[in-house]
């Protein structure tokens, strides 16, 4: 008895000493995925700490009754996701909620920076849909934007947009590809860049409709939402 008491807290520390998610990138992971989906993951992470230290200690059966009382109420709502089902936790939930329901959808692609895109087709040619979400440092002007495309909002949010233009203003354009794009730059340093094609990819291929299927107004709508979440500040 005297050596399991000396030692108990030792044990403790070994068998729950690698389930904190401090490094950088579990952090990353846990902003994109969105908070209720981090929360799950610490209230399951937490029970799987528990479940180690009970079985290296072997604490009675009076303790284990007890911790499975104190548990059951942090995960009783990973049992009814129903609750959660109108808040998306990810870029492409947010952006899958976000788009006409109307309109047919590939398979939506996501990177590691937090950039999306998917194909979309409303039964008159399919259009490429990108989104790019960012946090840096603030853009605050103008400068860089085509010209009449931009303006500074009253809040402070520069806001960009502009309908089918060509790809390549500046040199030759043999696939006919045009974009729609709309750009919000906030003033603590949270970007999104939405741009549609009026083709499948946004080169090597000929355009397969007149213009982007998305127009301008539908775009900011999907650009200015509140159920994004933005990626961390990047340095």
């Amino acid at each position: 008895m005297t050596n399991l008491h000396d030692s108990l807290p030792d044990l403790m520390r070994r068998a729950t000493e690698d389930l904190q998610p401090a490094t950088p990138e579990l952090v990353a992971r846990g902003i994109r995925r969105g908070k209720v989906l981090r929360h799950r993951r610490t209230a399951l992470a937490g029970l799987s700490g528990a479940a180690a230290v009970l079985a290296t200690v072997g604490i009675i059966l009076g303790s284990t009754q007890l911790l499975q009382h104190d548990a059951a109420p942090t995960v009783e709502p990973a049992g009814t996701p129903s609750s959660h089902r109108s808040t998306p936790s990810t870029p492409a939930e947010t952006l899958a909620e976000l788009l006409p329901q109307s309109l047919h959808r590939g398979h939506t692609t996501t990177s590691e920076d937090g950039t999306l895109s998917v194909v979309l087709d409303d039964g008159r040619g399919a259009g490429l849909l990108t989104v790019d979400l960012m946090t840096a440092q603030a853009n605050t002007n103008c400068n860089g934007s085509p010209a009449g495309t931009c303006t500074v909002e009253p809040d402070g949010t520069v806001y960009v947009a502009y309908a089918n233009r060509p790809l390549y203003a500046d040199q030759q354009n043999p696939g006919g590809i045009t974009v729609t794009t709309v750009e919000l730059f906030y003033r603590d340093g949270r970007q999104i860049s939405i741009s549609n094609y009026n083709a499948p990819k946004d080169e090597g291929v000929e355009h397969s409709r007149p213009a982007p299927i998305l127009s301008i107004a539908q775009l900011t709508q999907i650009a200015r939402s509140k159920l994004w979440v933005y990626p961390p500040r990047v340095s």
